[in-house]
């Protein structure tokens, strides 16, 4: 069984990819770019490197997560792969491209999500009843 990543850490990317997409670099990768990037294993470097405005993932890498979340986002893009279109409905951005990847290995439930009362941040105070 292979390592998750946290679902705080692909979230994390795809607002990072989401803010990238959002001040115009859209165009900066395409998708041969992506793929490469996740096939070499260094698909996050590749993002601080032309993007550093937009893309600080040293916490990724202080964490631990960087190798988990590349091995699911590799996983999640082969369902993409060739389909980009007809499945996500993208076909000109790398970054779009890596935000339906993201999108997919969230749908894919490939994540973990911290065990009770690891939590070190506080939680509001809301009872499911006040939810609407």
């Amino acid at each position: 069984m292979i390592a998750l990543p946290r679902l705080r850490s692909i979230t994390f990317l795809g607002f990072q990819v989401n803010a990238a997409v959002d001040a115009g670099h859209g165009a900066k990768f395409s998708f041969d770019e992506i793929y490469d990037g996740l096939e070499r294993g260094t698909l996050l470097q590749d993002l601080s490197n032309k993007v550093p405005s937009e893309f600080d993932l040293d916490s990724l890498n202080s964490d631990g997560e960087t190798p988990k979340l590349l091995t699911i986002l590799n996983t999640a893009a082969e369902v993409l792969r060739g389909r980009e279109r007809r499945k996500a409905g993208v076909e000109n951005s790398g970054l779009t491209l890596l935000q339906a990847i993201v999108l997919e290995a969230i749908q894919q439930r490939n994540w973990t999500v911290p065990q009770p009362g690891t939590f070190k941040g506080r939680l509001p105070d809301v009872s499911p009843a006040s939810v609407n």
